[in-house]
This record gives C-alpha cells, structure tokens and sequence, in this order.
C-alpha cells in the first residue's frame, strides 16, 4: 500500500472516531444507563463467583433489584431491555440453588412481562422458550408451556428458539405417554392393602401433629367438611388393625375437638378430625416406617405450656413427659440476656440425635453415637440457660427412642424458636473426618450429603431419592423457605465456631462447610433449623477425641458460640448504660 493510501486509512479513521465523540447514539441519559447497567452485570458477577453468598437469598434479590432500578429509571434506553431479561433469568437461576416453587412463579412473571414489553427485542424468542423450560416443574406447566409455543412459533417461527422448543415438547409428549403405558401396566398389579396400626398426636400452644401409623404404601385424599367443620382424611386401599381403638381419641386443645377413625369402605380407611379453631393445616408420608403426618396450626397462638404433656395415642395412653428447662423470670429483679435482646429468641430446642433402640453411628471401639449426642445436647443446654439466659426443650433428656417427626413437634408443641439437632456422622471410609451442618433442602447438596441424611433417616439413598419426587408437591404448602435464610445464617455461625474451636485441640479440622439434605427432623420445624454432624465415629482417631469429655465440652461451647453470634445478629442492638 502507499504512503498516500495509510494516510487516506488514517484520516477516515481519526473522523470516525471524532463522530463518536462528537454525536451520541442516543439521548445523553443513555450513558449513565449504561454505567447502571455494567455495575449491575459486575455484581451479578461477583455474586456467581461467591460460593457462600450465592447461598442468600437476600443477595440474588439485591441483584434483581439492581436491574429493575435500570429499567424504572431509563426506560427508553436500549439498556432497559436487557435488564429485564437479565433480571428474569436472576430468578431461574435462583431456582436451580434453592429448588423453592415461588422463584420459578417469579421467573415465569417477568419472563412473560419482559416479552410483552419487549417484544422485538433480540432475547424475546429465548425468553419464550425459557417459559416452556420452567413450565415442566410447574404446577399448570402444560397449559403454561403450550400458551407460550403458540405465542412463540407465532411470534418468531425462525427463531433458532422456535425450533428448540418443538423439539423439547415432542421429547415431553413422548415421556408422558411411556408413562401412561406403564401406568396402565400397574393397573394389573394390585398392591396389598396397607394397615393402619395406631394413631397418635401431640399438641401444645397453637399447633397439633397427628401421626397416623400404618405398613405398605397407601396413597390419600382430603376433603374439607362444614357444618360442623371437619377435615377428612380417606386412606386409599386400608384396613384399619383390629388392636386400633374405634372410639374418639379427644384432644380438645382449642385447635381440634376430636380425631374420629372408621372403616368407611372395605378399601378405605376414614380419619377425622373434628375442628375447633384452625388456621391452616399441612400433611405429608414419611418412611421408615411408613406413617401419615397433619400439622394443624391454630387460628390463633397461645402461649405454650411449661411442662411437657406427653404424647396421647388412640387409646388414650400417655408417653413420659419431655424434658422442659424455663429460662429465668421476665418478673425477677434481672432481666435475662434474651429478654434484653429484644425478645427475639426465648426458646432454643435442643434435639440429641437416636436414642433408645436406635444407637446411631457406633464407633470400632464399640462408642455409639446416641450416647455422644445426649452427653453434648446437656452440655449445650447447661450453657444456653446460664449464659444466654433463654429456655431450654429437649426432645430427650435420657436414652430413650423419640421417632423423628415427634422431635420438630415437640419444639414446637413447647413455643421453641430456633432448633438445633446434634448428630456424629460416619462414612464406609475409616479416612473421613470433618465438620458439617446442615439445613433443609428436598435436593441433597451432594452424594455424600445424600449417604448423610439416608443414614440419620434410617432409610436408604434409594428410598430417598423416590421420596423426593413425592414430597416436592406435597412441601409447598409448608413455607419451607420462610425460615430457610436464618437457618443458612444460623448453620454458618455455628459451623464456623465449630471449626475455630475445634482447630486447638484437632490440630487440622476438615471444614465441610453448610450443605442441604432432606431430613425427617427438620420437617415443618416452622423455625431457624439446623442439624451439626460434628465428627465421624467411623475415623479411629475422631472416635478417641469424641470419647473424652473435654472434647465433648469443647464442642458444646463451639455450638453455644454459634448460636448466641446468630442471636446477637439478629437482635437489636442496646444502647450503653
């Protein structure tokens, strides 16, 4: 090339570049849309990269708010599309963390508020096909999915989007027909009639748990009666022992007036409870063994009593009283430290894990889990009462088997306001050590975790894994997640002090961090809930530290540490005297 052709080059370049300085693109707000919008983008990225902080919810929400704020303030800009979209897909991704049904209603609504304010925007055909993709988990997922493919192969038929649609909802044509096929193949198999052997309850302040017990897999329905208000249970292909007491088994709490059973049909088994004053109830199967739960919560809270009343079965019998510890006096001449604090955390129920028949874990130098668990859980309550000042309710104050749903009823039967349950963990490798904790979740956070909960439920990974898809209809009703971020603040308090506490005496402690498992005794708690693996039986050299009582010692002041940081976060602060 010439010398005169770089300089022609040259000169178009440099008068390109002096337009761009010189005529904006679009209007002068537009800039500081676009630095909004960058900002927005770095702290969603920031977000993603942060393994602890992705576990808040509170800071995908800020994320989201960030976005929104672009599109309120600069809706004309090019940069309010895109937050839009971005601000959807905050949600979807939300989901996939914390498996919660509210955050995919949410991705669905903005999805389809973006399209329709943006439709020619370059994400709206994705948007669509996204819809399509939340709707398989969905409750009205196939009326949801077929609204947006009409409006997407209407809208854009070119769309590279389009196309992927029509092939996904072929492939979900085709599952859904194999499983009417074997649906239809089942029929031919008829499932013995389930036996339903006791019914039971526990109730106290403004909430009642009945426990239908029975054997083989029995499916159910409820029907909700007036005149006199009633709820119905009808237990599908049962037949009630004949060792099931037939009369009324009265609970008269100002919840529930009675529970009635009855062979209504030769196939099904009734239960009834017969109302007083309810505000919403909630029911759910457990395994292991198989049993039917309804939580009854009343209209209006009452305050709990101060001793245990033991749990009634159906013929009327009652089970020792549960230990429960009172706090110091509101009435005393000094106020106690939660009393101070606002008044936010008064009971902490402390639950030790097996118990009884149920050993637990047992060590090769034959030292069982069970006795681990209650020996620390006196620990803990020892100091919660004497430094923290609040009440105390544990699930069980000596060697005797509680069954799992029991425990969360009795926290709650009892006013308690966080829960904490107390386990050791063992593994097939003799090599595995650490600390974990763990809160609620119906996806485990990993197989280990899964192998975790398989075991403290006394059921195995498979079983599990099909009460997954059982449950995960069944707990949306229980606002599982409306606790779900101060158990993950409380889980990272108390793991975290676990770990400084432990370092001293250990010398090396494995951090396994915060996980998600599903887990029976964290079952509608409808408190902050958490469940600490501190050790593992399993390793010889943990069994010799778990096995002195300095280092049992050591860990309950661990566990206190964590739950007081927790209760100092999330009390006011006093002013100085």
């Amino acid at each position: 090339m010439t010398i005169r052709g770089r300089f022609f080059i040259a000169a178009v370049v440099v008068y390109a570049i002096g337009l761009s300085w010189t005529v904006p693109a679009h209007p002068a707000y537009s800039s500081e849309a676009g630095r909004m919008y960058a900002v927005a983008l770095q702290r969603l990225a920031d977000l993603k990269k942060s393994i602890k902080n992705r576990q808040y919810r509170s800071y995908w929400f800020d994320c989201a708010r960030t976005f929104e704020l672009v599109e309120k303030k600069y809706p004309k800009s090019p940069q309010a599309g895109d937050a839009c979209f971005d601000r959807a897909a905050i949600y979807r991704d939300l989901y996939r963390y914390s498996a919660y049904p509210k955050d995919i209603d949410e991705a669905l609504r903005v999805y389809k508020t973006c399209q329709a304010a943006y439709p020619e925007h370059v994400r709206a055909a994705e948007a669509l096909y996204h819809i399509i993709e939340l709707a398989r988990k969905h409750r009205n997922g196939d009326s949801l999915a077929a609204d947006a493919y009409s409006l997407l192969s209407r809208s854009y038929p070119g769309s590279r989007w389009t196309i992927k649609a029509k092939a996904r909802l072929k492939y979900r044509a085709r599952a859904t027909i194999r499983k009417r096929r074997l649906a239809l193949a089942a029929r031919g198999k008829a499932n013995p009639a389930g036996v339903v052997r006791s019914i039971r309850y526990r109730s106290g302040g403004d909430y009642t748990r009945i426990v239908i017990d029975h054997d083989n897999k029995v499916k159910f329905r409820v029907l909700e009666l007036k005149n006199p208000d009633r709820l119905v249970f009808d237990l599908l292909n049962a037949r009630m022992a004949p060792s099931v007491d037939s009369g009324p088994l009265r609970v008269n709490d100002g919840i529930l007036r009675r529970v009635r059973a009855s062979q209504y049909t030769p196939h099904i088994v009734r239960v009834v409870l017969d109302l007083a004053d309810i505000k919403s109830y909630a029911a759910f199967p457990l395994r292991g063994p198989r049993r039917l739960v309804i939580d009854v919560m009343g209209a209006a809270a009452a305050a709990p009593p101060l001793v245990a009343s033991g749990e009634k079965t159906h013929s009327g019998s009652k089970s020792a009283p549960v230990l429960g510890l009172e706090g110091e006096s509101s009435e005393g001449p000094q106020l106690s430290l939660s009393r101070q604090l606002g008044l936010k955390v008064r009971t902490i129920a402390i639950d030790a894990g097996h118990g009884g028949h149920d050993p637990g874990a047992i060590g090769r130098g034959g030292t069982r889990e069970k006795n681990l668990t209650l020996d620390i859980a006196k620990r803990l309550a020892a100091l919660v009462e004497e430094r923290l000042g609040c009440a105390v309710v544990m699930t069980r104050d000596r060697d005797e088997f509680i069954p799992l749903e029991d425990r969360p009823a009795i926290a709650r039967t009892k006013g308690a306001d966080l829960f904490v349950s107390i386990h050791v963990n063992a593994s097939r490798r003799s090599r595995a050590r650490g600390i974990e904790t763990y809160i609620q979740g119906l996806r485990a956070s990993d197989r280990d975790a899964m192998a975790t909960a398989a075991r403290e439920n006394a059921t195995t990974s498979k079983t599990l894994g099909e009460l997954d898809g059982e449950l995960a209809k069944i707990l949306t009703g229980l606002r599982m997640e409306s606790n779900d971020e101060d158990s993950i603040r409380l889980a990272h308090a108390v793991q975290g002090a676990l770990v400084d506490a432990l370092k001293p005496v250990q010398g090396r402690v494995v951090d396994l961090g915060v996980k998600r498992a599903f887990f029976y005794v964290l079952i509608n708690t409808a408190m902050p809930s958490i469940l600490a693996e501190v050790g593992f039986l399993s390793n010889p050299a943990e069994e010799r530290l778990l096995k002195k009582e300095s280092y049992r010692q050591a860990i309950a002041e661990a566990l206190y540490d964590g739950v007081k940081k927790y209760v100092d976060a999330r009390s006011p602060q006093m002013a100085a005297t």
